[in-house]
Order: C-alpha cells, then sequence, then structure tokens
C-alpha cells in the first residue's frame, strides 16, 4: 500500500513538472488583418498568441512591449509574428501615400488581389517608325491596397491603389503622363 501510494504521487507530481516545463514562453503579438507598410497598428490589427520561440524570442515582440501605435515597416499577413524590425515608433520611419492608377484591363496580370506586392513598369508605345524603348520598371514591390474592375468592360479601364513610399510619389504619377503603365505581381 505504502508503496502504491507513493507511485501515485510520483505520477501526479511528474505529470506537473513535465506539464510546467514543457508550457515555458510567452505571449506574442500576431498580426489578426494584413497591413501594409506605413500603417499605424491598432488593437484590430493583433492577436496575442501563446508560444515558445525559445532562444529566438528577443527577436519578436511581446505582448509586454508596446505596439499599438506604432508603424508598419513591411507589408505582414495574417498569423505573422511581429518581429521587433517590423515597427517603427515614427511615421517618418516609413511614409507612404496611397496612389490611385488607372490602367486598361489588359495591363494588369490577372489574378492579382489586395495586399499582393506588385511591380510596376512604364512602356512607351513605338509610333510611324519611331525607335523602340524598353519597358522601365517604375517600382518594384510595392503593395496593392485596393482594385476596382468593377468599371471593368471589354477593353475598359481598371483602377488601381498602391502604397508607395512618399518620396517615389511624383516618379510614378510623371510616368502616367505619356506612354502606359504595365503591372506585373512580384514573388519577393
Amino acid at each position: 500500500m505504502p508503496l502504491a501510494i507513493t507511485l501515485i504521487v510520483a505520477a501526479f507530481a511528474s505529470a506537473f513538472f513535465i506539464s510546467t516545463y514543457s508550457n515555458r514562453g510567452d505571449n506574442y503579438w500576431v498580426i489578426a488583418s494584413s497591413v501594409t507598410p506605413g500603417h499605424v497598428m491598432t488593437a484590430s490589427d493583433l492577436v496575442a498568441v501563446h508560444m515558445n520561440l525559445g532562444e529566438s524570442s528577443s527577436n519578436y515582440m511581446s505582448t509586454s512591449d508596446q505596439a499599438i501605435g506604432l508603424v508598419a515597416t513591411r507589408t505582414m499577413v495574417v498569423g505573422e509574428v511581429i518581429s521587433v524590425s517590423d515597427l517603427a515608433a515614427s511615421v517618418d520611419a516609413m511614409a507612404t501615400s496611397a496612389v490611385p492608377i488607372s490602367l486598361r484591363s489588359a495591363d494588369l496580370a490577372s489574378g492579382i488581389s489586395t495586399g499582393d506586392p506588385v511591380d510596376i513598369y512604364w512602356v512607351l508605345d513605338s509610333r510611324n517608325g519611331e525607335p523602340v524603348v524598353d519597358p522601365i520598371l517604375i517600382m518594384g514591390g510595392v503593395t496593392l491596397i485596393s482594385l476596382d474592375d468593377s468599371k471593368n468592360s471589354l477593353g475598359g479601364d481598371i483602377s488601381i491603389t498602391v502604397a508607395i513610399e512618399e518620396t517615389q510619389v511624383l516618379r510614378v504619377l510623371s510616368a502616367t503622363t505619356q506612354g502606359r503603365l504595365v503591372v506585373v505581381r512580384s514573388y519577393v
């Protein structure tokens, strides 16, 4: 009888120690809704998840770190654990602008959806024997914020909005004055 009681107590003690040891970890911030660079984090963008990241835990933001009000420095998707380098304290660190662009329906790659990284090329069509000009990459890896093809009829226009670093807005807009823009999905 004393041996049975000792074994039962040892079983409960070992189960307690195993569960305590295996449940080590902390609560970390995880993305609840996709964000683009320049987005100011709100409570609805974040969810706390308990996980054990081991030695790499110092590279990620725990719930003890203030994440609300910080600015995203890159595109993040749902379920991503937030790294300490993914957020900055100032909007100046990554000031982006939402730039609307009108395209021909044939100039937008099919299958592109909101949140995808895209590349924007400037294409100048050759006319009356003019020399052919190679397409030029205007912006690479920008985030597609919205896509409005509701007015899309056969050969019609499509409106998109992309998040572009504030200093590059004039470059994109000046490319729209002549020629046309072609938007392709980038696999970054």
